[in-house]
């Protein structure tokens, strides 16, 4: 299925979740803020989280640093 993320489009399998997401784009269990179609996804919601065709998936990864 065909989503938009951050801002390109991707090819995700069927039945995705945040989570597979993750998983395929290697930042599963990285620091990251996940938001599905302009709302934020907690992060315990990662696997249960399913993505539609179409969706507009953000991935902001979190850097320290100073």
């Amino acid at each position: 299925m065909n989503i938009v993320l951050n801002g390109e489009d991707f090819d995700a399998p069927e039945g995705a979740t945040v989570q597979v997401i993750l998983e395929r784009v290697d930042l599963a269990g990285k620091r990251v803020a996940v938001l599905v179609d302009d709302q934020v996804v907690r992060k315990a919601a990662f696997a249960e989280t399913p993505v539609r065709e179409g969706a507009r998936i953000e991935i902001v990864q979190m850097v320290g640093g100073g």
